[in-house]
């Protein structure tokens, strides 16, 4: 089981096509770090077109190529593979997306490797074999082609974590640091055991070196940084989450944001009061997987959670006031039909997180509910991202009224375009989800489209299904997300006496300019008040007045 040697100037290329340009891949660079042989990485993606990257590729000419998988780039890269013209070379594939089912991907592809699970010493021993031709089998976490026929070496590289090289200082990165989000992990492993989730086939829970963390995250905010994620699955499993915080904070640039994935029912309250009295505001951003409130539902996915305690901790860190807090839920899961999903958006959205991510039930490779798939009917993408099309609860149907409320969800709250107006117009309604619904259909009727719009049209797409009070305010929030004034205005007060009346009432009340006043203010009106907006140059007065006061 060996190969023949493929030089003594072995070169070798790694290449990571992201989701978006502000993203970094940390699973090549951590390849790079821990690798004994020269390493370069080229960088892409999603968007960018096939033929560029193939022709960058075959320029470099490289002995061994790897690419780093996930179900948003498998397509891409199994496309670039099939098309490439490289004498001699081989192809290595690592990732979550081909770990669990390699034999699919070489069977159907010109994959000769594919490295398993962990990939840091797997790949530099991979790098080593093909040097020296040495014996293949050897390798561990490794599938592998000879003569035509496949085989698997067994994962049995688990890594010590403290023996890693951390990738985060490579010269070259250095300038792009304060564009892209970091990507830094505390520990590797989940504690749970989700039946929808890759993380619960991993076995342990390991920890990074808590000072090496610490030394990577000054690093990155002295070079920096705008923004730092933690890869962690469960970043409150670590003993060390209270210090790491407090670390942060101390040494806090008044620059950099923090975001964690947090399991929310087993927050310990002292890490809530501590954060609520010394954290900035908006220094850090909890993610918080709720997925569903349906009891059964989350029993038969294995996913126990004291919901009564997660509401309770996301209700005092609401009150704190301090931490963007941002929700999961995860349409499509077991005896979860229309009905209960909408209860389970309509409870969760009345936590009043800044954002509430809509997300739905992908049949990832390896996973156990993939697996037990004909149990509850699914039906899936057959190419990732495998998502649920049907199953036993929810109907085709079903299923595009909830990807109808997704897009609403997404302009109408997440954007942030409504502060005020649409919020109190949702939290009013009976089912939160029935409005949203409501004003997708609207959409749809009138041909507007979920994707390309203008920002003046968010607001006014929705004045038809609007209550005097409720347009009256959607309306502020028009004004108030403005920067300078707007060029667009709807139904502002014009009558000349009035607006004097009104300016002659603020300036007698308060220290404004009186010709900027007049020339940078908007006004609007409802029943029996004024709502003044001045913008300048560096933010903006409000002002409402009762028409009684002029």
């Amino acid at each position: 089981m060996c190969y023949n040697d493929i030089g003594d100037n072995m070169r070798t290329l790694l290449i990571s096509i992201n989701a978006k340009y502000i993203h970094t891949n940390n699973a090549v660079r951590l390849l790079k770090a821990n690798c004994s042989f020269d390493v370069d990485i080229f960088e892409y993606t999603i968007k960018d077109s096939i033929t560029d990257i193939i022709k960058d590729i075959e320029s470099y000419n490289p002995d061994v190529i790897g690419f780093s998988a996930y179900i948003w780039n498998i397509t891409l890269i199994t496309d670039i593979i099939d098309e490439l013209s490289l004498d001699g070379s081989k192809i290595v594939l690592g990732g979550p997306e081909v770990s669990y089912e390699s034999m699919h991907f070489m069977q159907n592809h010109p994959i000769d490797y594919v490295v398993k699970g962990e990939g840091e010493i797997a790949f530099n021993m991979l790098l080593d074999t093909l040097k020296h031709n040495r014996d293949i089998s050897v390798v561990p976490n490794l599938t592998y082609r000879i003569d035509g026929k496949l085989y698997s070496n067994p994962i049995t590289e688990i890594i010590d974590l403290d023996k890693l090289i951390l990738p985060y200082y490579f010269e070259e990165d250095v300038k792009h640091i304060p564009n892209k989000i970091a990507y830094i992990e505390s520990s590797r492993g989940c504690p749970y055991k989700c039946s929808y989730c890759l993380s619960s086939l991993e076995k342990t829970v390991r920890f990074f070196d808590i000072q090496k963390v610490k030394d990577v995250i000054l690093y990155l905010m002295t070079n920096k940084a705008k923004t730092i994620k933690f890869l962690d699955r469960t970043f409150n499993a670590n003993k060390n989450t209270l210090d790491l915080l407090q670390f942060i904070i101390e040494n806090n640039n008044n620059h950099t944001v923090f975001q964690f994935e947090i399991t929310g029912d087993i927050l310990d309250p002292i890490i809530i009061e501590f954060l609520n009295n010394n954290a900035p505001k908006g220094l850090f951003r909890f993610e918080i997987g709720i997925q569903s409130v349906n009891y059964e539902t989350n029993s038969l996915v294995d996913r126990h959670q004291d919901t009564k305690k997660l509401f309770h901790n996301i209700l005092l860190i609401q009150a704190g006031g301090v931490i963007d807090l941002h929700l999961d839920l995860i349409a499509g899961l077991p005896k979860e039909d229309l009905e209960s999903f909408k209860n389970t958006f309509n409870t969760v959205f009345q936590l009043g997180a800044k954002e509430l991510q809509l997300g739905f039930l992908k049949m990832l490779r390896g996973t156990k509910i993939r697996i037990e798939s004909k149990k509850y009917g699914y039906t899936y993408q057959e190419q990732a991202p495998y998502e649920i099309i049907q199953n036993d609860f929810l109907s085709i149907e079903d299923i595009e009224q909830i990807h109808i409320v997704e897009h609403m969800l997404e302009i109408h709250h997440n954007k942030g375009y409504f502060r005020k107006g649409m919020l109190d117009t949702l939290l009013k309604q009976k089912s939160i989800f029935d409005y949203l619904l409501k004003i997708g259909n609207f959409y749809i009727e009138n041909k507007f489209g979920f994707h390309r719009y203008q920002i003046e049209d968010v607001y006014t797409r929705v004045f038809p299904l609007l209550s005097p009070k409720e347009l009256y305010l959607v309306k502020q929030d028009y004004l108030m997300r403005s920067k300078i004034k707007p060029k667009t205005i709807f139904d502002v007060v014009k009558d000349k006496r009035t607006r004097a009346r009104i300016f002659d009432t603020i300036v007698a009340n308060h220290n404004v300019n009186q010709a900027k006043l007049y020339k940078n203010s908007v006004i609007i009106e409802h029943t029996d008040e004024y709502f003044i907006v001045l913008y300048k140059p560096l933010g903006k007065d409000t002002f409402k007045i009762k028409k009684d006061d002029i």
